[in-house]
């Protein structure tokens, strides 16, 4: 059983995420966290790079775990619910996801494809030059089932899981392979421990999202699409966990999703139009609430107290 305090800092995160959306970046949080990484990384030596990536990671982590043990330390009052759900909304965004779709989304249906690219850029991580408005369309649907796993899902189930330190320390594995996980230089062996690291945070949230999605899909797409889809379509991305939730959300929607050079999901069936994007944010924003939904009740289930 969580407790009724780490219920409440979870209801006011939620609160303050879907009412004030992001903080500034002065007093963010991640933007902290990118700033340790950065510290970090302008010191990377040139030899023995994933070793110190290692050092790096296990360093940035600790930090996050001991402020996170330090606010959950405070005596259980207002300022340390404030202060607790203000640090545990910085570990998710729903807000921000929804804003950003729906922005592109308006665009794409008044035919600002050159905005669109632009702002893809900051959406999702591939290159969006020559993009047209199929494949923004479906750029944008897989990152919503993607954020869906490491922008809500995983914090959460950490913080379900260890409290504020849990859902601190997976936003700074996320942010650290965000920043250095990449598989070109001069990541390739820096970023190595911390992309292998992000791998393992989002394996099993990324294999419970396709549950979420299904009894979304009830009511908003295609149940039966998305299981076939999702145990058909899994593996056919580069990254071992994206394709669940991306398939997931491929099958719902009866949609094909394609990276190009990279990878189809749901090939049979045609490319997303705009209107599709806002049918992604319906099938992600529900998700998000059963997923609320059942860590609220799984904290007042009496079983294991973190």
């Amino acid at each position: 059983m969580m407790g009724n305090f780490l219920l409440q800092v979870l209801i006011l995160a939620i609160l303050l995420d879907i009412i004030l959306g992001e903080p500034q970046a002065f007093i963010h949080p991640v933007v902290w966290m990118g700033r340790l990484i950065n510290f970090f990384v302008r010191r990377a030596p040139v030899r023995h790079r994933k070793l110190y990536g290692a050092l790096m990671v296990v360093s940035c982590i600790g930090m996050a775990i001991i402020i996170g043990i330090a606010i959950a330390s405070l005596d259980k009052g207002i300022f340390s619910l404030i202060v607790s759900a203000f640090f545990l909304k910085s570990t998710f965004s729903i807000r921000m996801l929804v804003v950003s779709a729906f922005g592109i989304e308006r665009d794409l249906e008044d035919g600002k494809i050159e905005n669109v690219r632009n702002d893809l850029k900051t959406f999702v991580g591939r290159d969006t030059t020559g993009l047209n408005e199929k494949q923004s369309a479906s750029a944008v649907i897989e990152s919503l089932a993607e954020s869906f796993v490491d922008g809500i899902l995983s914090p959460l189930f950490y913080y379900l899981l260890f409290g504020l330190p849990g859902a601190l320390a997976y936003r700074m594995i996320n942010t650290l392979d965000s920043m250095v996980g990449y598989k070109k230089e001069p990541f390739t062996m820096l970023g190595y421990v911390a992309a292998r690291l992000d791998d393992l945070a989002n394996w099993l949230p990324a294999r419970l999202s396709p549950i979420f999605i299904f009894i979304a899909s009830v009511f908003l797409g295609n149940p039966r699409s998305a299981i076939r889809i999702c145990m058909r379509d899994y593996n056919k991305t580069a990254s071992p966990n994206s394709g669940w939730p991306m398939a997931s959300v491929s099958g719902a929607l009866q949609v094909r999703l394609e990276k190009v050079g990279y990878h189809v999901l749901g090939n049979e069936y045609r490319d997303p139009a705009a209107y599709q994007i806002k049918r992604a944010v319906n099938i992600v924003g529900f998700s998000s609430l059963l997923v609320i939904g059942g860590i609220y009740f799984i904290g007042k289930v009496p079983l294991v107290r973190f």
